[in-house]
C-alpha cells in the first residue's frame, strides 16, 4: 500500500477513485481509475451514509481489482462548494542562530496564520500560503534555505461546517478506508486540469456536476473566488425524462450517449429505440433530443456567465475551463459555451493515460495533489539531512582546526618559558 496513493473524488451521482504511484524518476503514473454510482450525496453533502459509504466501498473494490492490492487508506478531495476561503497573516521570527530559514519555521508561521476567530459550527480544515514575506520583501513562494529575521505569510485559509466533513469522513471510515488527508478539490483540479500559464493569467474553472455547479476563479497564480450554483447536470437528464416520457435512468443514457448541442455537420435526424416503462420501447428523434438539451445547457451559460459578470475578476479572465461530468461530455459544448459566454472555452482532461476524462479530474487531482506533498516532504527532509551533514563537516573541521592552532601555540608558547628559564 505504501507505494500507492489513492485519490477519492464523492460526488452526487458518482464517486471515482484513482490509484497512481511515482516511477524511479519522481513521475506520477495513474495504475487505475474507477467509479460507482452514487445516491446518497445531494449538492456535495452527504445525506445517507449507509447508501454512500456502500457505493465507496463498491468503487473502492474495483480499484483493488486493477491494482492487485488491498487498499486500506485514501486521500478524500473537498468539495470547494461546501467551504469558505479567509484571508489572514502568520508572523514570526526565524528561530535558528544563522538566522537561516527552515522547514519548522514554516510550519510555525502557518500554524500562526491559523489563529483567527471561527463560528463554532465551522472548522479549518486547511491553509492555502499565497505568499511568504521575509523582512519585507515579498512575493516569496519558498523561503527555505533563505536568511531573515522575520518570516510572515499570507495565506488563505480554508473553512468547513464540521457536520459535513464528519459525515463524508464517516462514510469513508465505514465503507473501511482510512481517511490518510483531504484535498482541497480546486486545487487539486487545477493541477491536472489547468496550465501554469492560465492560473498565472486568470482563468475560471467551472466543475459541473450532477447537482451543483462550483466556479473557481483563479488570478496571478492563486485560487481569488469561489461560487457556487445550485444547479447541475441532473437538471439537463430530468428535462429529458420529462419531455420525452422517458425514466430518469434511461434519459441520462440518451444524454451521455446522444446529447449534443450547436451546429451539428451530420445532421440527421435519426430515430433513436428508447426503453419506457413497462417494457415498453419507443422512439426518439435525434433532433428533439437536442433541442431539449440545447434549451437547458443554453439557460444553465447564461446563470454562469451572470455569476462570472458579477465578479470584480471577470475582466481579468483569460479563458473558461469545463471539468466534471454535467456539462463537459456533450457534444460541441466547447464552441456552443463560448457563444453565450465570450471568453474562450476548452473542456479540462487529465493528461494520464487511461484517465484522460473530465469525469476523473477530482480524483486524479487527489492523487496528484498528495504525491506533489510527499516528494515537497522528501526534499525538504533530504535539504535539512545534507544542511547537518555539512554544518557537521564545517563544526569538525573548525574544531579540527582550532586544536592544530591550540597546539602550535601550545608549543611555541612552552619554547619561550624555556628559553627564559634557561636565560635567567
Amino acid at each position: 500500500m505504501s507505494e500507492y496513493i489513492i485519490g477519492i473524488d464523492v460526488g452526487s451521482s458518482k464517486i471515482c477513485a484513482a490509484a497512481g504511484k511515482l516511477d524511479k524518476y519522481g513521475r506520477l503514473q495513474i495504475m487505475g481509475i474507477t467509479s460507482a454510482n452514487c445516491n446518497g450525496v445531494k449538492k456535495s453533502i452527504v445525506v445517507d451514509i449507509d447508501s454512500t459509504s456502500e457505493s465507496i466501498k463498491q468503487c473502492i473494490d474495483g480499484l483493488e481489482r486493477m491494482i492487485d492490492i488491498k487498499i486500506t487508506e485514501a486521500y478524500i478531495s473537498l468539495p470547494g462548494g461546501i467551504s469558505e476561503l479567509v484571508w489572514n497573516k502568520g508572523v514570526v521570527a526565524v528561530a535558528s542562530e544563522d538566522r537561516e530559514i527552515k522547514a519548522n519555521d514554516v510550519k510555525r508561521v502557518i500554524k500562526a496564520s491559523k489563529i483567527i476567530t471561527i463560528p463554532s459550527d465551522k472548522e479549518i480544515i486547511g491553509v492555502i500560503p499565497q505568499q511568504y514575506v521575509i523582512d519585507g520583501y515579498d512575493k516569496i513562494k519558498d523561503p527555505i534555505g533563505m536568511s531573515g529575521l522575520r518570516l510572515e505569510v499570507d495565506a488563505q485559509i480554508i473553512l468547513s461546517q464540521s457536520t459535513v466533513v464528519n459525515n463524508l469522513f464517516k462514510s469513508v471510515d465505514k465503507a473501511g478506508i482510512k481517511v490518510a488527508g483531504v484535498v482541497f478539490q480546486p486545487i487539486a483540479i487545477s493541477e491536472v486540469a489547468l496550465k501554469r500559464e492560465e492560473i498565472e493569467r486568470g482563468v475560471v474553472l467551472l466543475d459541473v456536476g450532477a447537482e451543483s455547479i462550483n466556479i473557481y476563479m483563479f488570478e496571478g497564480g492563486n485560487l481569488a473566488g469561489i461560487s457556487t450554483i445550485a444547479l447541475g447536470g441532473n437538471t439537463i437528464t430530468n428535462d429529458i425524462a420529462v419531455c420525452l416520457k422517458l425514466p430518469f435512468s434511461e434519459a441520462e443514457k440518451l444524454k451521455i450517449k446522444y446529447g449534443s448541442v450547436g451546429v451539428d455537420s451530420n445532421n440527421n435526424d435519426f430515430k433513436i429505440e428508447v426503453n419506457a416503462d413497462y417494457n415498453e420501447k419507443i422512439s426518439v428523434g435525434c433532433n428533439t433530443l437536442k433541442q431539449v438539451i440545447e434549451a437547458r445547457v443554453e439557460e444553465l451559460l447564461y446563470i454562469i456567465s451572470g455569476e462570472l459578470k458579477a465578479s470584480e475578476h471577470y475582466e481579468k479572465i483569460s479563458g473558461v475551463v469545463i471539468v466534471g461530468g454535467g456539462l463537459a461530455l456533450i457534444k460541441g459544448i466547447e464552441d456552443f459555451s463560448r457563444e453565450v459566454l465570450q471568453k474562450p472555452v476548452r473542456v479540462g482532461t487529465p493528461e494520464y493515460i487511461g484517465a484522460a476524462s473530465p469525469l476523473y479530474s477530482a480524483a486524479v487531482g487527489a492523487v496528484k495533489d498528495a504525491s506533489d506533498s510527499m516528494k515537497d516532504r522528501n526534499f525538504i527532509a533530504k535539504k535539512e539531512k545534507e544542511t547537518e551533514k555539512v554544518q557537521r563537516e564545517w563544526t569538525r573541521e573548525k574544531n579540527k582546526k582550532e586544536k592544530e592552532e591550540e597546539k602550535n601555540n601550545g608549543g611555541f608558547i612552552t619554547k619561550i618559558k624555556e628559553f627564559f628559564t634557561d636565560f635567567f
